[in-house]
């Protein structure tokens, strides 16, 4: 069995698994996984606030 990866939801410290995450946000070139739609209006409304290189990861490069 493969092993899943957890990601810290940087509003409310929760660990969420990234395909039963309520939602991706990308923000700043790095991608964080919010776990309900309290924790994603939170993080809407001051990202520079949650946001941390470390509870998120490098989002791949757009394609044109």
């Amino acid at each position: 069995m493969k092993k899943q990866t957890l990601y810290r939801d940087p509003v409310c410290g929760k660990r969420v698994n990234r395909q039963k995450a309520h939602i991706a946000i990308e923000h700043e070139g790095y991608v964080y996984y919010l776990c309900c739609p309290k924790c994603q209006s939170e993080f809407e409304r001051d990202p520079a606030k949650y946001a941390r290189k470390e509870l998120g990861h490098k989002a791949p490069p757009q394609q044109k």
